[in-house]
């Protein structure tokens, strides 16, 4: 299935979160593909294809990126924590989940 169609499947939350977290990898790791993201209660985990293989960066709902497997460090990213920022506001404001 192509990336266009899955994209049309998917809520409009859901297609907001991948195309951030696409732009999170390519910013980070430009020659890497964006493969997908996992969600949890506190964090949100990444993961991309690099040089080495899959890999992954684990970010907070803050926005930090609490460890990254390429990179081995926490960076904050600016970008994302505005993205979680706005998505906040957005999930706030829904009574139904």
């Amino acid at each position: 299935m192509s990336r266009n169609k899955r994209m049309f499947n998917m809520s409009a939350s859901e297609t907001v979160m991948h195309q951030m977290f696409s732009q999170i990898v390519a910013e980070y790791h430009p020659f890497a593909d964006y493969l997908g993201y996992q969600e949890s209660d506190d964090k949100f985990i990444i993961y991309y294809q690099g040089s080495n293989g899959q890999q992954a960066m684990v970010v907070d709902t803050a926005g930090n990126i609490k460890a990254d497997s390429t990179l081995g460090t926490a960076r904050t990213a600016g970008l994302l924590a505005v993205g979680v920022a706005v998505l906040s506001l957005f999930f706030g404001g829904q009574s139904d989940r």
